[in-house]
Parts: structure tokens; C-alpha cells; sequence
């Protein structure tokens, strides 16, 4: 399923007029790898929302922890990987996503996260900042 929907993805990307969007679990994100490669060598602009990325053992046991696709996905030419910490660095992330020529996957948490208190849109925009 996340082949197929990867490969649709990337085929009304390559058509153009639209920013597609996916959606599943980050630890099948594994199961589009190559629909997914193939989209960052074509630069393919789509969006993959990759959710329960958690190191922590939730309800659905140990086959759910994604403990190696960041930095598989990380390793894969002209692929942006998003990992925000709160709210307000998910904006940035699909800010990012959405001028970004390239597909990129944002990594939300299965975990209720708190809102950081010094976090903001401008920051996360720079790739990196401080947060204290």
C-alpha cells in the first residue's frame, strides 16, 4: 500500500499543478523507499506526513518503533526530513515542505508534546537554532 501510494504521489507530482501529500505510519514509510527514492532523484515535489515516530513502546509493540528510517530516509539524495518538536515547528515544517523543490517527509510523534516556550517559526526555518 505505501508503494502505491507513493508512486500515485509521485505521478500527479511529475503532472504538476498540485503539491501531493501522504500520510502513514514512519515506520512503513520503509515499504515506499523505493517510490520514494525514485521521487527525490526526479524532484518530485511531495509531501509525506509520517506519523508515530517515537522511540518509546506504545500499544502496537516493538514491529512499531521506527528506530532506523530517519536516518535511511536522511541518507536519500534530494530528500528533506522534517522532525518538528511542537506546534509551532510543525508550521515551519510545512512551510519548508511547501517551497521546498524536492519531496520532503515530516516526522511527527505518536506522544503528546509539549509546546516549547522559546520555539518559533523563524527559527525552525534555519534548520537549527536554540531553544532554552
Amino acid at each position: 500500500r505505501e508503494h502505491g501510494m507513493a508512486a500515485v504521489a509521485n505521478g500527479m507530482a511529475a503532472y504538476g499543478g498540485v503539491i501531493p501529500y501522504v500520510a502513514t505510519f514512519l515506520n512503513f514509510v520503509g515499504y515506499s523507499a523505493g517510490a520514494t527514492r525514485v521521487g527525490a532523484l526526479s524532484h518530485l515535489r511531495t509531501i509525506y506526513v509520517a506519523t508515530h515516530d517515537s522511540i518509546g513502546l506504545g500499544e502496537d509493540g516493538p514491529t512499531h518503533q521506527p528506530v532506523e528510517m530517519v536516518t535511511m530516509l536522511r541518507a536519500m539524495p534530494n530528500c528533506k526530513v522534517l522532525r518538528p518538536a511542537d506546534g509551532t515547528e510543525c508550521n515551519a515544517a510545512y512551510i519548508t515542505a511547501l517551497q521546498s523543490d524536492c519531496p520532503s517527509i515530516i516526522c511527527l510523534s505518536r506522544q503528546n508534546l509539549p509546546q516549547l516556550e522559546h520555539s518559533s517559526v523563524e527559527g525552525a526555518l534555519k534548520g537549527a537554532y536554540v531553544v532554552w
